[in-house]
């Protein structure tokens, strides 16, 4: 298959998960934790990674400091292969910073300091787009909402879908956003841009006939988490169930899923079958500790449906 080229516009934070977080503290208490891991993230650099990681030709546009942590963000990209040449060192700003909590099921809060990521700026979006040919954007909103608008307007004049990632949760007008490929946002970002609490099948559909009428995209992917991913295409929808393994942390697992859709769809890939690779990645990033550090490369997505599948196949011959 042909090696898909994908723009990723978006954040770029160093995060600090912490582990064994008993329950997220009232003003003026501290609670006992039990351990705390340093990560490459920021819902950019995270999907750029993954791309990367499955294959892709990723060239990631962002803004960092010019600290320690913006010079080791540059590096870790640059070693999976992502093309660092548009990540911009900001003298104004320090790095992001994202501390994570996460509770023994696996669950997280977190709270980003967005730094240099506020500075980001449509200039530096265009550059990138006009310096090749992309076969996607991919987008998120950790970054000013001028860069977003003007992003899919850059890409839309160059005819490139655009993949928006619509996180962190937050109510935004999609007028400006019309037409896109994809929306996917996860529980808590389809509720503030709907209002809507995806419980359920029922929920989902209503939530996403409701995004698509605002936004008008190709597909409405809501990521449910445990349950799995909803996806509705203007007509139907349809339930694509998680896969069942035990969750070490969360962190990172929606942004490694969407990314692999992307790569995948790119790459020709129908719908099903590539919903099928990224709840995959999503399930192994679950098992393991941190963002980047977490994100599966190609290979592993590709053994583990390989035991799926051979799971499964038992089962159907008994």
């Amino acid at each position: 298959m042909r090696q898909p080229k994908i723009l990723v516009v978006g954040s770029m934070n160093m995060d600090v998960n912490i582990y064994g977080v008993p329950k997220i503290p009232d003003y003026g208490e501290s609670v006992a934790c039990r351990s705390y891991l340093y990560s490459i993230g920021g819902k950019g650099s995270n999907q750029a990674y993954a791309a990367a990681l499955q294959g892709a030709d990723v060239t990631m546009v962002g803004r960092v400091g010019q600290d320690d942590n913006g010079y080791i963000l540059a590096r870790e990209l640059e070693k999976a292969g992502v093309n660092t040449s548009h990540i911009v060192f900001d003298q104004e700003a320090q790095t992001g910073l994202a501390p994570i909590m996460v509770d023994p099921s696996g669950k997280y809060v977190s709270y980003v300091v967005l730094g240099a990521n506020n500075n980001l700026r449509p200039e530096d979006v265009k550059k990138a787009i006009n310096s090749d040919y992309y076969d996607m954007v991919v987008m998120q909103l950790e970054i000013p909402l001028e860069t977003v608008y003007k992003t899919y307007e850059f890409a839309s004049a160059k005819g490139i879908p655009v993949f928006l990632d619509a996180g962190p949760a937050m109510k935004i007008s999609l007028e400006s956003l019309k037409g896109m490929y994809i929306i996917s946002p996860n529980e808590a970002e389809t509720k503030a841009l709907t209002g809507i609490t995806v419980d359920s099948e029922q929920k989902a559909l209503e939530a996403s006939k409701r995004l698509f009428s605002e936004a008008e995209p190709q597909f409405v992917i809501l990521k449910m988490g445990s349950q799995g991913a909803y996806i509705y295409d203007g007509t139907k929808g349809r339930m694509y169930p998680a896969y069942k393994i035990e969750t070490v942390d969360s962190t990172g697992a929606g942004d490694t899923f969407n990314a692999v859709l992307a790569f995948k769809l790119c790459q020709g890939m129908d719908l099903d079958e590539a919903v099928k690779h990224a709840n995959a990645a999503a399930a192994l990033c679950v098992s393991r500790k941190g963002a980047l550090t977490s994100i599966p490369t190609l290979r592993e997505v590709d053994e583990f449906l390989k035991v799926i599948d051979k799971k499964n196949n038992k089962l159907a011959a008994n």
